[in-house]
């Protein structure tokens, strides 16, 4: 091979080091900023018992430049050359996966996954034994100077596995990361940005649920907003569950504080918050969840007379408790109360024409879901 020919290659494999260098950078900050910054803040907030503050983005940064550092040191030692040379980024891209590998676990103090205890040491143990392999039979392989292009398809190539490893390694949850991202925004009281958080997902998680609810109710706006979301839990969608009892920075009790009361044991959902609102015990925010756990119940006519008992006739309820009860007023044209709202008296005739429309159950309530799944109507007749 001519001097020429071999100042080429060398300046090749010189702009391949610089160009995988700055791929894996670009792809350790996105990973670490945009799609798993909610997650490693947790991680964060749970190591340090929210003693301190995480930066995503001086955290990304910071955690790109260690791992760098990692791989030019890992490369120093073990010498890998050629069109395995991507290889050093091995330790580093599996550092990266096991860092954001946690679960809700991370809620009652957890925080890496438990395999990674004996799995980790084993892969890197792994990794230097083929690395060796590599060196010891294939020296002479690596050593050749083969084409520019192969060295580089292969090194690219070698790269992108790689990354894909670490995002497969990574909590890919989209709940979860809803879950900590609503969180984070009822943290901050941003409220609005709350209720926003997985706006489009069509299978929110209880606790997520439960997340959403609050954050309306911090804002005023349940009973403007929580029908535009799933409700696949009734009532029991507005308190966390026994066996999963907040998250990180909201959990059961602070949740019971800001209602004002705890239920009793085996009480549900609906007595409790009926209990305390009859006992006046809770807070002025237990009336919006008690009549909100009526809804979500499909109890309209205790819903009716709550409302008739709990507002004045010259006031005006919120979107979905006057969708509830014009829905009560066509089988109790009697109940007293009168809504003037012509806009919606129309929508609910378009709703019951629209019905009569199919006769396919399954046709006729994906098409009303189209047309109304932001409705209550939709909720009370479909859900």
């Amino acid at each position: 091979m001519s001097s020429n020919t071999n100042l080429s290659y060398k300046r090749a494999v010189r702009i391949l080091t610089g160009a995988c260098g700055l791929l894996f950078s670009a792809f350790s900050f996105i990973y670490l900023y945009l799609f798993q910054g909610d997650v490693l803040g947790a991680l964060h907030y749970s190591l340090s018992q929210g003693k301190t503050h995480y930066s995503p983005l001086a955290g990304a940064i910071i955690i790109t430049l260690v791992l760098l550092i990692f791989r030019w040191g890992i490369n120093g030692l073990l010498g890998l050359k050629g069109s395995v040379r991507s290889l050093s980024y091995f330790p580093s891209c599996l550092l990266l996966g096991v860092l954001t590998d946690v679960n809700r676990s991370l809620y009652h103090g957890g925080n890496f996954a438990d395999k990674w205890l004996w799995l980790l040491p084993l892969l890197l143990i792994m990794y230097v034994g083929v690395v060796f392999v590599l060196r010891r039979i294939f020296r002479h392989w690596l050593d050749h100077e083969s084409s520019v292009i192969g060295l580089i398809n292969s090194n690219l190539a070698i790269l992108l596995i790689l990354c894909l490893m670490t995002a497969c390694i990574g909590n890919s949850d989209i709940n979860f990361h809803h879950e900590l991202a609503i969180e984070n925004a009822i943290r901050e009281k941003d409220y609005k940005a709350a209720r926003k958080v997985g706006y489009e997902s069509l299978d929110p998680s209880r606790t997520l649920t439960v997340l959403r609810a609050y954050a309306l109710s911090r804002e005023g706006t349940m009973g403007e907003h929580l029908f535009e979301y799933p409700q696949y839990y009734g009532s029991d969608g507005l308190l966390f569950s026994s066996s999963s009892q907040g998250t990180l920075r909201l959990d059961a009790d602070s949740l019971y504080n800001y209602l004002g009361a705890k239920p009793y044991t085996a009480e549900s959902t609906t007595d409790f918050l009926a209990r305390i609102c009859r006992d006046e015990v809770g807070k002025h925010t237990a009336l919006d969840y008690y009549l909100s756990a009526l809804l979500l119940d499909k109890k309209l006519d205790k819903f009716a007379s709550v409302v008739e008992d709990s507002f004045f006739e010259q006031d005006t309820l919120p979107r979905y408790y006057r969708e509830a009860i014009m829905l009560y007023k066509q089988s109790h044209p009697a109940y007293p109360r009168v809504l003037n709202d012509t806009l919606m008296i129309q929508r609910l005739q378009e709703f019951d024409k629209l019905q009569k429309e199919y006769t396919s159950p399954v046709e006729q309530k994906n098409r009303m879901r189209r047309e109304f799944g932001d409705t209550y109507w939709w909720y009370y007749r479909y859900q």
